[in-house]
């Protein structure tokens, strides 16, 4: 069972799909999403959600729910996001 919710990268996965936090983003707006639900969450789980979200090599067991796009720390959401939680 998922400590926050759903689990914290799907909550911010379906926060993106419901236009609540606008694509491209970035780890400051996974800390304000998560201060705005109240959740004591460490900053270095805060800091790495994205990058194991999104890399394909590692951390292989978080859902690869979101894309680095390479530049400026920005992300988007996978096509797994957009169709697991449409």
């Amino acid at each position: 069972m998922a400590k926050y919710g759903k689990g914290l990268g799907r909550e911010f996965a379906e926060a993106v799909l419901r236009h609540e936090i606008r694509e491209p983003f970035t780890t400051e707006d996974v800390r304000a999403f998560v201060q705005k639900r109240g959740w004591p969450i460490g900053d270095n789980y805060v800091n790495v959600l994205l990058q194991n979200g999104s890399s394909p090599n590692h951390s292989l067991t978080y859902k690869k729910y979101f894309v680095n796009l390479h530049h400026d720390g920005l992300f988007e959401l996978s096509d797994l996001a957009k169709k697991e939680l449409q």
